[in-house]
């Protein structure tokens, strides 16, 4: 019997000639069966690369694949099992990515792609290849990251640019509500949990929350206008005393209060006069430029606190007495006719006393105009210590002035009037070694008095000045209301 030789060695030659193929392909090639009731599966074949890559054994795997599953990161499981199983009840291709864990320990991306097919018994068999796309994911990510922080430069840029026209536009009287915007705003830009504003004292030895945003569900730590001591030994304290010193940012990583916190200088004329801070409750990765941002919205803070200080300053001087330091009549006048409104609208009442310095160009003519000029700022003091917080002061010219009480009854206004007479006569005025004696003269006007249906300003400010009058015809040291002389 001849053998033919050539016929018997084909089948050899073409298992070697697909294990060569099959190791050139830069993937795994598999065929994967699943049992008809999803209990059992193996690889009947499986490439040779499977050990180098992932440590395991192509031969074990025929009988088994559950090796395979236990390389696949626990977070892809659920879903490539479920792919699966998908697959084999519409047999349609199946591709999946998932992330392995190679021999190393580390794990990388691979994707798959496979065509099923229903066996006779009812199983499936699938037949494809995985290969390697952690390279193509790296890139993936490196673009979302990019976009990501594209985005993110973009949405700062608007921030700012917004805030700053804010402030830019902000009107007198209108700061606070900036400035909450602007925590809020920030705070929820960087998602945070609180942003707030606080102000050092003078003497650096305690901070004042001034304003504050909460995340929605967070609790504020301390109230609004609440003072908070700082102490050398506190370390927080200590902190902030160094971000005084060296004008930076602070970060602190673990509080009491929270996880991570973030205290920006806040600096008007030159020095610092506050700080801008925003924490997290729970563990967080910061951005590394986080400080750099947050000094650009604390720079927007502190231009627009000292152009605010600027406008103050410049109103006061505009509103107030040089000499004195009281309002003056262009402060007062327009609250006059306010109060005037609201006695013709609400039918309130209120006084206006009219006093004056008794002989006063007797005491220019004896002791100077300084000496005057210091008569004129000590009874000012008298006045304002002596009146209430609600009561308008002012200078009304010359040795006259006036105080205004809003919504006040006659006995009250009566007896603050005795303890400003009083206290003017007890008041020790002394000037370059000489006792100046001085007693003042008052003209008391409301403005219901006498139930006019028709009030002014001049109409009330002219019975005032006339009642003054008649107190230095009476004498002088006493004031004059309605009723007449008081000599309180």
């Amino acid at each position: 019997m001849v053998t033919n030789k050539s016929s018997q060695s084909t089948p050899s030659r073409s298992a070697d000639f697909f294990h060569r193929l099959a190791s050139a392909v830069p993937g795994i090639l598999f065929s994967y069966w699943l049992s008809p009731d999803k209990t059992s599966h193996r690889y009947p074949y499986v490439s040779e690369q499977i050990r180098d890559r992932f440590g395991i054994d192509p031969e074990a795997l025929k009988q088994n694949a559950d090796a395979v599953f236990a390389i696949v990161h626990p977070d892809d499981l659920d879903g490539l099992q479920a792919s699966i199983f998908e697959s084999a009840r519409n047999l349609e291709p199946w591709q999946y990515q998932a992330r392995l864990r190679l021999s190393g320990g580390d794990y990388q991306w691979y994707e798959a792609h496979s065509r099923p097919e229903r066996q006779e018994d009812g199983s499936t068999l699938w037949y494809g290849q995985f290969h390697n796309i952690q390279h193509y994911k790296e890139l993936e990510q490196e673009l979302r990251d990019s976009e990501a922080e594209y985005s993110f430069q973009a949405g700062f840029q608007k921030l700012v640019a917004r805030l700053s026209a804010r402030f830019i536009n902000v009107g007198f009287g209108t700061i606070d509500d900036c400035i909450a915007e602007l925590l809020e705003s920030t705070g929820r830009f960087f998602a945070t949990d609180r942003a707030y504003l606080y102000a050092f004292n003078d003497d650096y030895t305690g901070v004042t929350k001034t304003h504050q945003w909460c995340r929605p569900g967070v609790t504020s730590l301390v109230d609004e206008d609440q003072s908070v001591p700082l102490g050398a030994t506190d370390p927080w304290g200590q902190k902030l005393l160094e971000m005084v010193d060296e004008n930076e940012v602070v970060f602190i990583e673990t509080m009491e209060e929270a996880a991570s916190v973030f205290c920006v200088p806040v600096r008007v004329q030159g020095q610092v006069v506050g700080f801008m801070g925003m924490d997290s409750l729970t563990a967080r990765k910061w951005r590394d430029d986080q400080a750099d941002l947050l000094i650009i919205i604390s720079g927007l803070l502190s231009g627009a606190l000292e152009r605010h200080l600027l406008e103050e300053q410049l109103l006061n001087q505009s509103i107030r007495d040089p000499m004195t330091g009281l309002h003056n009549r262009r402060y007062l006048m327009p609250r006059l006719h306010e109060l005037v409104e609201r006695a013709e609208r609400y039918d309130e009442n209120f006084t206006v006393a009219m006093l004056d310095i008794d002989h006063f160009k007797q005491i220019n003519d004896s002791i100077g105009h300084l000496g005057g000029d210091y008569t004129l700022r000590r009874f000012a003091d008298i006045l304002a210590d002596l009146v209430r917080s609600t009561d308008v002061v002012a200078r009304f010219g010359g040795e006259e002035f006036m105080v205004v009480f809003p919504d006040t009854e006659q006995v009250d206004v009566h007896q603050t009037m005795a303890r400003i007479l009083d206290a003017v006569r007890q008041g020790h005025f002394r000037f370059e070694g000489r006792d100046i004696p001085v007693t003042v003269s008052a003209g008391l006007a409301s403005v219901r008095e006498r139930d006019d249906r028709m009030i002014s300003v001049d109409t009330v400010i002219g019975r005032a000045d006339h009642r003054l009058y008649l107190a230095k015809q009476a004498g002088r040291d006493c004031a004059v209301d309605i009723s007449g002389v008081l000599r309180i």
